[in-house]
């Protein structure tokens, strides 16, 4: 998210088309106020990897630790008409119609994280 569902702010669903009179998310106003972006979650995973998953029980442990996040994303993949991930999600990580159905770098993050976590391995 781009903010805690706790903070005041929060409008976790990100509608472009929403002509209505509340300014905390008319007009797609709320575009950085919740929805779920999919490309930190890459990064995410490459600094958790690097700071708590080394020393943690070798590649493998690492390698199941990693995987359950993606399991989301993979359903994504798999269900989309575009074969690809979106640019956000809604809160909850729900479709939102409104985003990009395919952007490039929700995919490439998260490919190299799993790239990093692969050449982690080989060094092993």
């Amino acid at each position: 998210c781009t903010l805690d569902p706790g903070e005041a702010e929060y409008r976790g669903d990100y509608r472009n088309d929403d002509d209505s009179a509340d300014k905390s998310v008319a007009h797609g106003w709320n575009y950085h106020q919740g929805p779920e972006w999919v490309w930190p979650l890459g990064f995410f995973l490459k600094a958790w990897h690097h700071f708590y998953g080394k020393d943690e029980g070798g590649s493998s442990a690492r390698r199941r630790d990693v995987l359950p996040w993606l399991l989301k994303h993979r359903s994504m993949l798999h269900n989309s008409a575009w074969r690809s991930l979106p640019e956000l999600t809604n809160s909850t990580g729900s479709v939102c119609s409104h985003a990009c159905p395919a952007q490039a770098w929700s995919i490439a993050t998260l490919l190299d994280a799993l790239h990093s976590l692969e050449a982690d391995e080989a060094l092993e």
